[in-house]
Parts: C-alpha cells; structure tokens; sequence
C-alpha cells in the first residue's frame, strides 16, 4: 500500500467505529425531522381546503389536531440528531489530534518532512476542525436533499408547472455555483499555505528574537514578515471574493424560489388550475425550500473546506516508512540476543560505541527504529522472534520544554529524579536553578548554557529507563572532564541494558564494552537518514 493511501485511510478511520454509528443515527433522525418538516404545508392545505373553506368544523378540528401532533415530532428528532451529530464531530476531532500528534513524534525520523510550528497550529485549529466538522456537513446533507426531494415531490403533484420551475432552479444554481466552488477549493488551499508559512515565521520570531537582535537582523526578519503578510492578505482578499459569490448564490436562489413559485401559484390559483389550499401548501412548501437550499449550498462550500483540510492532514499523516511486522507473543524481551542495526552489530546488554563520519545518517536510522515498539523486530536484529522494545534516542534536536526540573526530566519520583541528574553530570543545573527540582527551565532551555541543554536531555532519557537507549554525541557540547565523568557514570548505570553511543570522542571508547568503526553509510541509507 502506497504512502498516500495510508495516510487517506488514516484520514478516513477517525469516522469509523462508534463515530459512524453516531453519524447513522444523526442522518436517519435528521431526514425524519426533515420529512416531517416537509410533510406540515399539506396539513395546512387540507386545513384551508376542508375545513375553512369548506365550513366543516369537525374536518378543520382534526386536521389542526394532526399538525399539531406531527409538528411535536420535529423538534424531538432535531434534537436527537444534532445530539449524535455533536458528538461524532467531536471525537472526530479528538480522533484527528490524536492522529497528528502521533505523526509529528516521528516527523524527524527517515523519510519524514519535519512540519513547520505554525503548519502545525494550522493543522490542528483550521484542517482539523474543517474535517470534523464533515459530520455536520453530512448530517445536514442528507436532512437538506430529503427535504428538498420530499418539497420538490409535493410542489409536482399540486401541479406540474410549479415542479417544473423547481427542477429548472436546481439545474441553473448548480450550473452557477459548480464554477465558484472549485475557485474556492483553490483559494482556500493558497491561504492555508500562506497562513502556515507566517505562523512559522512567527514562532522563528519568538525563538529566536534574542538572536535576531544580538547579530541586527531584526530589519531583515521584519521585511520578511511584512511581505509574507501582504502575501497571506492577498490570498485571503482572493478566498473572500470567491466565498462573497457563493454567499450571495446561497442567499438569492432561496429568494428566487419563494419568489417565482409564489407568483407562479398565485396565477395558477386564479385561472382555476388549483385550490387555496394547494397554494398554501406551495407557499408553505416554498418558505421550506427557501431554507433548505440555502443550506444546501452552505454544505457544498463546507465539503470544499473539508476537502482541502483533508488534503493536507493526509499530506501531513503520509509515511515514507513501511510499517513495522505485527508484535510476535509470547516473548521475553530480556532474553540475550544479539541484534543488528542495518549492518551494524549491537550486543544486547552492552554499552557500544559507534564511530562513523556520518552520525546524522546513525540519528535517522536511530529515529526510525524508535518509531513502534516492534521496529527492533525489522531493524534492529533480522530475527523474527525478537521481543518489543522500548528504545529512546537522545540526539541535539531534543526539545526542552518550559517547566519545573521535574517537569523537564519527567519523573513524579525525586530520588528518580535526582539520580538521573547525577548520571548526566547536571548537578550544577539544580544548583544554578536556586530551587531543586522546582528551579524553572525556560522553553527549549534558553536559560541554559548548551552543555546544560544537553546533560538535561540525557538525564531525561536516563530516567525513562528504555530498553535501548540509542544516543548520538550526547557530550559534545560538553568539556573534556565533565565529558569523561558523563560516560563513566552513563556506563555504570546502564550495566546490563543496551546502550549505544555514537561519539568520535576517546572518552567513551574507555568505558564502552564493544567499539565499531562504521564506515560511510550506504547512499540508501543516507537517503533514508535524510
């Protein structure tokens, strides 16, 4: 299966399960209401006919008494309808964050795009909601189409001509509004993308705002910033102008059917072709339409908003990677064996070191393995029995987020907490906090000298306590004593779990129980790594 189709099916399965039973019920109890809604005009034109101008009390007695009972169902099946609407599109929603967040944990791993902050915010408040709100644009779908067909059906059988004038409306409105709706399509997509591209301009701004102004390049960051926004105003003026002109279509077509099927009526009410009562029912019939076709064009500009927010999610979900082999059961992931990364032989248990002029080709190979719990199964042996594991990568693209140092090492445990702080030598990153464990980490540690940055990520890593802890330069921002105590202290507390470094530095060949020199990597690794 291509990557396209299983980031559309990733797309597609947030609708299934007790989402799609969610939207059954929505859409029956809608086109009920609907119906009922469509079916009120004909007791008002028996009422008029048979009982008003007829004279006959007890007729005009019971038909009241019909509509009234009919028109209680409405607001029940509107209410149970939106209610199962509501829910589907919220966990539609729930289900689409769960979705992208699981994509963007690996948006650094071989083969993946890494998306920018502000597409992600993009992603998540506008694609996201957009397709979500698929469900309410199906479920009033299907209320508006019964509708209009049942309306469309009853205004034919009280004569033929004012069916006619429907059916000729619902052919030129398609006709007008097909055009505007696929200039829509490309105009929303164009502003997305420009709205994307300043979002991500804006968060450089924000990291970054301390570097622009130490090297003077806030001028050039601002005429960047000006010109991008003019770029996204222009994009969203073209997507204005294009959804005015749907707008406008979705409010006049209403009005030209009351108007036309009125006046048709009226005439035909006249001549003797049919009674008062039908002309009432058509009045009746034709405030429905009005309504319902307005928002049947709503819906059509709606599905072209889910169109382009699905696009992108599913460019978004697409993988580069094939997916890993099913979990094998019944395995003991503590059974000795000995795996091989790529070409490269790692003993489990053992802390080896791995030398190589392309460690970035390592990282992505590392991040790729990290992706599920059964990658070791694939990548990191060739044997099929090889038990899940739980491998963690630490490399200088890890992220601190803002929080307290507990936060930041992520363990509830202090003593936990405080033992990975001393493998990783950042003793002193409490110390200068002023607070313990409660000093304050500013987001991505700008607080924080970079040997600081990166003794907090292995500490990190070392309280999660993974199976595999796969690191790459992990002390190269750091000296030489502190290095050399780093791995020293690294190598005993991972005695007996898989550990494997990648470091030009001496240091860690002394305390490594296996040292490979790996060569240049593959140039098909070195695409993946890329």
């Amino acid at each position: 299966m291509s990557g396209g189709d299983r980031s559309t099916g990733r797309v597609c399965k947030v609708f299934s399960g007790p989402v799609r039973w969610r939207l059954v019920a929505a859409v029956c109890a809608l086109a009920v209401a609907s119906v009922v809604h469509m079916v009120l005009p004909w007791f008002l034109g028996r009422i008029v006919d048979e009982g008003l101008l007829a004279g006959d009390r007890g007729a005009l007695i019971g038909w009241s008494v019909g509509l009234f009972g009919v028109s209680l169902l409405n607001p029940l099946f509107y209410v149970m309808g939106y209610r199962q609407m509501g829910l589907a599109e919220a966990e539609v929603e729930r289900r689409l964050a769960e979705e992208l967040a699981s994509a963007l944990t690996v948006s650094r791993r071989p083969g993946r795009v890494s998306r920018a902050p502000g597409d992600v915010v993009t992603l998540l408040s506008t694609d996201g909601r957009d397709v979500a709100a698929l469900c309410s644009t199906v479920g009033h779908g299907v209320m508006n189409v019964v509708a209009f067909t049942l309306g469309t059906v009853m205004v034919w059988r009280i004569d033929p001509v004012l069916g006619g004038v429907l059916l000729v409306g619902v052919v030129a409105a398609t006709g007008i509004a097909g055009p505007l709706l696929g200039r829509l399509t490309g105009h929303q997509q164009g502003y997305r993308s420009e709205l994307a591209e300043l979002g991500r301009q804006a968060n450089d701004l924000v990291s970054g705002l301390r570097v622009l102004r130490g090297i003077g390049g806030e001028g050039q960051f601002l005429a960047r910033y000006t010109a991008q926004s003019k770029s996204l105003r222009g994009a969203a003026h073209r997507m204005t102008v294009s959804g005015t002109w749907v707008q406008a279509l979705q409010q006049a077509v209403p009005l030209a059917y009351l108007a036309v099927i009125t006046w048709v009526g009226a005439r035909l009410a006249v001549a003797g072709s049919i009674s008062v009562g039908d002309l009432s029912a058509a009045f009746g019939y034709a405030t429905g339409l009005l309504m319902y076709s307005g928002s049947l064009l709503g819906n059509a500009q709606q599905l072209v908003a889910a169109r382009v927010g699905a696009s992108r999610l599913a460019h978004a979900l697409a993988p580069r990677t094939p997916d890993g082999p099913e979990a094998p059961a019944g395995h003991d992931r503590s059974s000795a064996v000995d795996v091989v990364l790529a070409d490269l032989p790692v003993s489990q248990g053992m802390l080896t070191v791995v030398v190589t002029d392309h460690p970035a080709g390592v990282s992505g190979i590392f991040h790729h393995i990290a992706r599920s719990p059964y990658e070791a199964s694939r990548l990191l042996a060739g044997h099929g029995d090889v038990a899940p594991l739980r491998v963690l990568v630490v490399d200088d693209g890890d992220h601190l987020f803002a929080g307290s140092l507990r936060d930041v090492v992520n363990t509830p445990d202090d003593t936990a907490a405080q033992r990975a702080l001393s493998v990783a030598c950042a003793e002193d990153v409490v110390v200068r906090g002023g607070a313990g464990l409660d000093g304050w980490v500013a987001e991505g540690g700008r607080n924080l000298s970079g040997g600081q940055r990166q003794r907090l990520a292995l500490a990190r890593a070392v309280a999660a306590d993974p199976d595999v802890l796969l690191a790459v330069d992990p002390t190269v921002a750091l000296d030489a004593v502190t290095e050399a105590e780093v791995a020293r202290r690294l190598a005993r507390c991972r005695r007996g779990r898989t550990t494997v470094v990648v470091s030009p530095s001496t240091v860690w060949r002394r305390h490594a129980d296996r040292v490979v020199e790996w060569g240049p990597l593959p140039a098909t690794k070195r695409g993946e790594a890329r």
